[in-house]
């Protein structure tokens, strides 16, 4: 982990009000080159553009005109996620465009607070409901449609998003991205950093035994399954993550000798 960002993460933690600088410090996280302080002032220089808005499709109409949509092809990229890239280049993510309207809003004076929708980052701004992939209004209605499509539980589908939570939504996207794509020492790199906003994150110390699993390390396997054990949701979980363990632990003990 980087002491610096570890530092600058630290510090977001202790007021983490402002979910713009909350990306800016994943940005950071992803790339150390991230141009953060020209992203600022790109989102001033933004919101001078756009100008006064009254209402949510106004603004997302006014964003849409800047050139702001969805990134396509590069969905998946680790850099969809940087606020300074999609600042630069227009597109972007639902929620790295989310961050981009959340952060033009509020300085234009609008109440907008994310909303941590299931696969699809939403925003509302003066309590209407935005989706910023399409940079253009929906509805609660439309998004109850979508999930019942796509057979996923609306229970806690319109949960408002803290800034932190933004920040560890978009560090699982790049997590994800690494582990995917077999680089453990960058997924577990990531997820040090999101420990410190959710040390009991139960999901997280699973994840991490695979990767050191991956890399053949079982002593650290056993110290993550512990970690993962001292959090599990439910008894069930608990036991079979004992039984897990011991295998682990045996694991370890035959490494050694």
């Amino acid at each position: 982990m980087n002491t610096p960002l570890r530092d600058d993460l630290a510090g977001f933690l202790e007021a983490p009000d402002d979910p713009v600088e909350g990306a800016l410090v994943v940005a950071r996280i992803i790339d150390l080159d991230a141009d953060v302080r020209w992203a600022r002032e790109e989102l001033d220089r933004l919101c001078a553009e756009v100008g006064d808005c009254a209402d949510a499709a106004t603004l997302a109409k006014r964003l849409a005109r800047q050139g702001f949509s969805g990134a396509g092809s590069g969905y998946f990229e680790a850099e969809s996620n940087r606020l300074d890239h999609v600042l630069r280049t227009r597109r972007g993510i639902p929620i790295s465009l989310g961050v981009v309207v959340l952060g033009v809003a509020r300085q234009l004076g609008l109440a907008a607070t994310g909303i941590n929708f299931p696969r699809h980052f939403l925003v509302t701004i003066e309590e209407v409901l935005v989706d910023p992939y399409a940079m253009a209004p929906t509805t609660v209605a439309s998004c109850r449609k979508w999930l019942k499509r796509n057979d996923v539980r609306d229970e806690n589908a319109f949960e408002e998003a803290a800034p932190a939570d933004i920040a560890m939504r978009m560090l699982n996207n790049v997590r994800i991205v690494a582990h995917e794509s077999g680089d453990f020492v960058r997924s577990l790199d990531v997820s040090d950093y999101q420990l410190m906003i959710a040390p009991n994150s139960y999901a997280l110390r699973m994840e991490r035994a695979d990767a050191w699993l991956s890399l053949e390390a079982p002593e650290m396997v056993v110290a993550e399954l512990e970690q993962a054990l001292a959090h599990a949701p439910t008894q069930r979980v608990a036991e079979r993550l004992r039984q897990r363990l011991d295998q682990a632990r045996r694991l370890r003990k035959s490494a050694v000798h």
